[in-house]
């Protein structure tokens, strides 16, 4: 089994991984501005627990946006960092078939 990487790729899915990050910390912040004063459910809305339940769901709707944020923020990061080792092997790579043609007289 083969397997081909193509480096220029990576670097491709980590600025989707990067735009992605940036558009769910967009998500958190209108998440946070979502949030009303506990007047807005009224003394009803209190006593049954709408407003409880509201700001338990809101939370949590933004730690998960937060949350995919960083792990698509890592994510970009590490694919660059992989681009930059497949890189760099493929130009040391380069380079050693290059000397050993010269070494060999194929330079000449």
């Amino acid at each position: 089994m083969t397997f081909e990487v193509m480096p220029e790729a990576l670097t491709a899915f980590a600025a989707g991984s990067e735009s992605l990050a940036e558009k769910f910390g967009a998500l958190a912040g209108l998440l946070e501005q979502a949030r009303v004063d506990d007047q807005c459910f009224g003394p009803i809305g209190d006593a049954v627990g709408l407003s409880s339940g509201y700001f338990s769901s809101l939370d949590e709707c933004r730690q998960l946006a937060t949350d995919a944020q960083e792990f698509l923020k890592q994510t970009g990061e590490q694919l660059r960092q992989s681009f930059e080792l497949y890189q760099g092997v493929e130009d040391g790579l380069s380079q050693g078939f290059t000397q050993i043609g010269d070494g060999l007289g194929g330079g000449r």
